[in-house]
């Protein structure tokens, strides 16, 4: 065989094994979620095998990443704990035993919130009046917050983890669209009582907020006792609900934050 038809033979093979769709976003944005390169390329495993086999072993891993297989599965497990990878379990009636896939729901929901996010911050840099220009020998180091290190300190204390370079972007682009900090405390109490703790979703509690034009705790309080009192006169005849009894709930525990 010839020169010109082995290479012929195998840009065929290269070009019809099979692409692999990685979103561009993602590559842009995965060290921003938190991820490592070794992560991401173990990720771009997974995507490339999802099609035929959503369960590739540890292994097979392994010797791509030319990694040690405890290796990779100390990578899976980092994921799997920080909700960018799940492992699903459902029941094959045909083979009569469980299966096992990959979702990478929680990645997409993570690549959503920097999204949001990067809509938040360019909403933010539109209202606000532009700076004026300060020389470079007149540039002044940047002050950190302490309403932001206190909100970040809560958070973590609350979902019992650092939180990730992106996650604290998040929080410090709330407080520069102008919610209060006990706003973002509010929305956390709401999110963690509800049993959902996805930035996205207290993000959709701000926004909501601030549609109603509301911009304090006492405000929001109000709106619910406004939006019950409407729910009753609606229905008379429905029973209201018993009084919470005396003694410390879990609300409690965010009445000591004092911004």
């Amino acid at each position: 065989m010839s020169k010109i038809d082995v290479y012929g033979s195998f840009a065929q093979a290269l070009f019809f094994s099979g692409p692999v769709a990685v979103p561009k976003y993602l590559l842009l944005h995965y060290a921003a979620l938190g991820l490592t390169d070794q992560q991401m390329v173990l990720l771009i495993h997974i995507l490339s095998e999802m099609g035929t086999n959503p369960y590739p072993q540890a292994s097979v891993l392994a010797q791509r990443m030319q990694a040690g297989t405890e290796e990779i599965e100390e990578m899976i497990g980092r994921l799997v704990e920080r909700g960018l990878l799940a492992i699903e379990k459902s029941w094959n009636a045909e083979e009569r035993k469980w299966s096992y896939s990959y979702s990478i729901l929680g990645l997409i929901d993570k690549l959503a919130e920097q999204w949001a996010l990067e809509g938040v911050k360019q909403f933010t840099s539109n209202r606000s009046p532009k700076a004026p220009s300060v020389p470079a020998t007149e540039a002044v180091a940047p002050v950190n917050d302490p309403t932001a290190d206190k909100l970040i300190s809560l958070f973590e204390q609350e979902l019992g983890r650092e939180l990730t370079v992106f996650e604290c972007q998040h929080i410090e682009a709330w407080l520069s669209a102008h919610y209060s900090g006990e706003l973002i405390v509010e929305a956390l109490r709401r999110g963690v009582a509800a049993g959902i703790r996805s930035f996205r979703y207290l993000d959709s509690i701000l926004r909501e907020w601030e549609k109603k034009g509301l911009h304090t705790k006492a405000e929001v309080e109000a709106d619910d006792r406004y939006f019950q009192a409407r729910q009753e006169k609606k229905a008379p005849g429905r029973k209201r609900a018993k009084k919470v009894q005396d003694g410390k709930t879990d609300k409690d525990k965010y009445e000591d934050f004092y911004l």
